[in-house]
């Protein structure tokens, strides 16, 4: 049976304390201080203190991260990403 993952990518994010993510394909590193995993839409890091991932959903693509968040940096952009397009 092969793995069905949303091609949408989207975050949402309440107080700095609570993430949910979509699009996620993978989770590259874990810790209480970073969070490293594929999306959709290219690698992303998030950093902080004690951090937890509360929910992982492989098939659905989805991930709630909770914690204190302190930074959300993509590391590698999307071939076809909405700004690939404004840098061309």
């Amino acid at each position: 049976m092969e793995k069905v993952v949303s091609r949408e990518h989207s975050m949402t994010m309440m107080n700095r304390a609570n993430m949910s993510l979509s699009g996620v394909t993978e989770v590259s590193e874990f810790s209480q201080n970073k969070v490293v995993l594929k999306t959709t839409m290219g690698d992303l890091c998030i950093k902080g203190k004690r951090l937890s991932v509360n929910q992982l959903n492989t098939e659905s693509g989805t991930l709630d991260v909770k914690g204190e968040i302190q930074s959300i940096q993509y590391t590698t952009a999307a071939k076809d990403g909405f700004l690939t397009g404004l840098f061309k």
